[in-house]
């Protein structure tokens, strides 16, 4: 029955495990944490010089090794669910060297692999905090083997280890190695003395941090004492929550829980229990026939009640209980933890980042929320595609011309975003600019290494190319990547034979300049390359969400390198609405419209007839059939009209 339990707990160990695995890979991505965070590792001695300056720093360096694989969906979520096992299978091998034999081996491992998973929801995680963790997790397991094999040690060998786990880990992995590390003295100290060391153990440990941030380390007071610290770009910063205080107490209360288990089952030993044998000597006044029955009916209640219980003691009502209970809890916490609408954002960002416009696209039409960030991805997808003045009101485009670029404060998407848009667009010595202000945010991103490996070839600064290919190189991952535009570096000729980077060549604006608005400088692209067709896109699509059509039928009409008949669909509508506002009568030299396109104007006209004026109440009525079409942006979602709708409404609140 024993060994059945065993391979029965072990098989489900295994099933919720593969259950985690699967679950990460598909829901949470860990592709997305390495888009987020911008994970890099690097094979250089300064790279690793820059961890040992600071408590915790050794757990710091081991994530970074581990996290760079989160660049491989599958193999990053198999790291996840290894980590959160060895912290399982550490917790349940520590309570049992405390509490002896239990059949709960099922409950506390899936405890760690529930909390590991939950705080994979929040994509700015620091996988560090789960690194120093297992490390602490470590030090009390090889705490609780030397006590056990040399006793005489235990009354040292606890703040040496205080110590080098300190360095290790920083201090919130000391403070769970100092509670566990006292709960286990507790169950297996004899002696009074021992009890006495304890109050020292515990007061030396909070002395430890103080120590090392006033005279030892160069550090602020969070990176000693908390969870997580700010050495990474505080825009990105990670806020702790319930979920990883819960997987950091977890271990020092399941040991707690253990020592009182333990505690109270040897005074219940040591108690003087009456057998009910005794009990029956003292009755004298019965005859020998009722003695008998009365032995009958206590046999059979005793057999009744040991049935019971067997039935409670089954390995199948232990695991099955066990596994309900979890069940039920990650049900419920997921099902609290998860934002899907925030993943898919991320997943537009990630999507536009790798040049996936298909998925941009789909991605984004399928949101229930608006978001700028996903405004603007949405918008570059479509001008990459060639489909910006088709489908641009296919997303509500709720911040207008502001939707196009994001040129402005400085966070952790914004230089991404710009140096992307830029880079698309040619505009290389802007790309450039904005690559070096996300570097002050992420100095090793292998992203950013390699756009500026990419930027410096079309430049034809070759040297620096190769310097940054140099740098990129001491990241595993892009051995083949740099392998690849090494050549470029050895025979410059191949970089005016590869048509991205001749075509970057052509559309980069002469001369230094210096541009206020994203306007100037697609001016200055369409004055280094009128062929320019997504600068001249962007453009005229600014003029649109504006709402200048004066200025928008004028920069159509002055196209002489771009088919002017039949035009995209929004502009299409733009230029039927221009003639209805103007009263012009359009000449044979004028832009022509579609005849579709006015007949659905004449169609929208007629619906917005019973509403009078009241675009609020017409909007609802009129977003089946016209919902994409710049008629009802212009009258319904246009920054324009919403700003001055809310101020209506506050007034008349």
């Amino acid at each position: 029955m024993q060994l059945n339990f065993r391979n029965t707990t072990n098989l489900l160990l295994l099933i919720i495990s593969l259950a985690a695995w699967y679950f990460i890979a598909i829901v949470i991505n860990p592709e997305l944490h390495y888009f987020i965070q911008q994970s890099a590792f690097l094979t250089d001695p300064l790279y690793f010089q820059s961890f040992v300056r600071y408590p915790g720093g050794i757990a710091d360096y081991i994530s970074a090794f581990v996290a760079q694989f989160f660049y491989f969906k599958v193999f990053g979520s198999f790291l996840i669910v290894l980590v959160a096992s060895l912290l399982g299978i550490i917790a349940i091998n520590l309570i049992q060297r405390i509490a002896g034999k239990i059949k709960l081996n099922l409950g506390i491992f899936a405890l760690f692999l529930l909390f590991s998973v939950l705080v994979q929801c929040n994509y700015y995680y620091p996988f560090y905090a789960s690194i120093r963790l297992l490390i602490a997790s470590v030090f009390i397991w090889i705490f609780s083997v030397l006590i056990l094999r040399f006793p005489n040690i235990r009354l040292f060998i606890s703040f040496l280890m205080a110590v080098f786990l300190f360095y290790l880990a920083g201090g919130a992995a000391l403070f769970v190695f100092a509670a566990s590390i006292i709960l286990i003295q507790v169950r297996f100290s004899h002696i009074w003395v021992e009890f006495l060391v304890l109050p020292v153990f515990a007061a030396f440990v909070a002395l430890i941090p103080w120590v090392a941030y006033k005279f030892i380390f160069l550090v602020d007071h969070n990176l000693v004492y908390s969870i997580t610290h700010s050495r990474k770009p505080m825009i990105i910063s990670y806020v702790p929550d319930y979920v990883l205080y819960t997987l950091y107490a977890t271990l020092p209360l399941l040991i707690l829980i253990a020592v009182i288990y333990i505690k109270l089952s040897k005074r219940f030993e040591n108690k003087p229990i009456q057998s009910i044998e005794s009990n029956t000597e003292k009755i004298h006044g019965k005859t020998k026939d009722l003695k008998l029955k009365n032995n009958q009916e206590k046999i059979e209640t005793s057999k009744t009640d040991t049935l019971k219980v067997r039935f409670f003691q089954t390995s199948v009502f232990i695991l099955s209980i066990q596994f309900i209970i979890i069940l039920l809890l990650a049900i419920v916490s997921l099902s609290f933890t998860i934002d899907t609408e925030k993943r898919n954002q991320v997943l537009v960002s990630f999507y536009g980042a790798n040049g996936d416009w298909v998925n941009v696209i789909k991605t984004a039409e399928s949101l229930n929320e608006y978001d700028l960030y996903v405004n603007v991805e949405y918008n570059k997808a479509l001008a990459n595609t060639g489909k910006l003045a088709e489908n641009l009101f296919n997303y509500n485009q709720l911040a207008g011309s502001a939707g196009l670029f994001l040129d402005g404060a400085v966070t952790s998407d914004v230089p991404f975003i710009c140096s992307d848009q830029y880079y698309d667009l040619g505009f290389i010595h802007e790309s450039q600019h904005w690559t070096f202000e996300a570097q002050t945010i992420f100095p090793n991103s292998p992203r950013l290494m390699k756009r500026l490996a990419q930027i410096n070839l079309i430049d034809r600064n070759y040297q620096l190319a190769e310097v940054f290919l140099r740098r990129l190189d001491k990241n595993m991952l892009y051995h083949d990547w740099v392998a690849k535009y090494q050549k470029y570096v050895d025979d410059t000729t191949l970089v005016a034979k590869d048509q991205e980077f001749s075509w970057k060549r052509k559309c980069e604006p002469l001369g230094n300049f210096t541009a206020s608005s994203y306007v100037e400088k697609l001016n200055k692209l369409l004055e280094a390359n009128p062929a320019n067709k997504m600068a001249y896109d962007y453009l005229v699509c600014t003029s649109l969400l504006d709402g200048d059509l004066g200025t928008f039928a004028g920069k159509i009409s002055k196209n002489i390198v771009f088919p002017r008949y039949p035009l995209p669909r929004s502009w299409d509508e733009a230029m039927v609405l221009y003639y209805y506002m103007s009263k012009k009568i359009p000449s044979s030299e004028d832009i022509k419209c579609t005849r579709q396109r006015r007949d659905q104007f004449s169609s929208f006209i007629k619906a917005i007839k019973p509403f009078g004026n009241n675009w609020r109440l017409a909007s609802k009525s009129l977003k089946k059939d016209f919902g994409e079409t710049y008629w009802y942006y212009l009258k319904c979602l246009s920054p324009n009209v919403t700003k001055a709708q809310l101020k209506k409404q506050k007034f008349d609140e």
